[in-house]
């Protein structure tokens, strides 16, 4: 399955206007950037190699490390270090990166709010995490089906389309400083900071 999944879903990104998301959102990272649930690496040729200082990717499956350290040459000349890791675990110091990134993964993780923790945990206080996620939408038409077709969808993908992401974002801790949606509001773009800002003393 590594080895086919960037084929088995390419087109379907491609046209579902996926890819330019990713591209967006990947482009906004800054610094030493931790990607979570890195899988096959789709997104090493989208990060600005003139903001970036190093990329870090961490998944649980060793396939598909395999299959992202095929593609350095999409990152380069910005050093890519990958390790076997868990996202509700993960093996890095408190407020190690500058960028925590992760796109479509909280759908799968099998503790969302856990790992969303993780990811609040090891970003600095002034970082960001940029999360590009599929689950619950908007229109309650589209919910409807999403709830109908989610165990099928589950047992296809490994994920589950119908999580209610922003509230799982915020269970966690991070404060959501920008928010799109677009898909019937079923696909999210969202810009995360470690902490509400400080108000301002009057």
């Amino acid at each position: 399955l590594a080895k086919k999944w960037d084929a088995t879903i390419r087109f379907d990104e491609m046209m579902g206007g996926i890819t330019r998301a990713r591209r967006r959102m990947v482009q906004r990272a800054e610094g030493d950037v931790l990607e979570v649930a890195i899988g096959s690496a789709r997104n090493l040729s989208y990060y600005h190699t003139g903001r970036v200082t190093s990329v870090t990717g961490i998944d649980f499956s060793r396939a598909m490390l395999e299959v992202a350290d095929g593609k350095r040459a999409e990152l380069a000349p910005t050093p890519l270090k990958l390790k076997l890791c868990s996202s509700h675990k993960i093996d890095f110091p408190d407020n190690s990166f500058d960028t925590v990134v992760d796109t479509f993964g909280v759908c799968s993780f099998e503790s969302p709010v856990e790992a969303l923790r993780e990811m609040r945990r090891v970003v600095k206080d002034d970082g960001q995490v940029l999360l590009l996620e599929h689950g619950a939408a908007s229109w309650e038409l589209v919910q409807g089906l999403l709830n109908r077709t989610a165990q099928r969808h589950v047992e296809r993908f490994g994920c589950y389309p119908n999580r209610d992401i922003g509230r799982l974002v915020r269970e966690a801790g991070l404060y959501v400083a920008v928010e799109e949606r677009k898909h019937f509001g079923s696909t999210y773009l969202l810009v995360c900071k470690k902490s509400a800002p400080a108000e301002d003393d009057e």
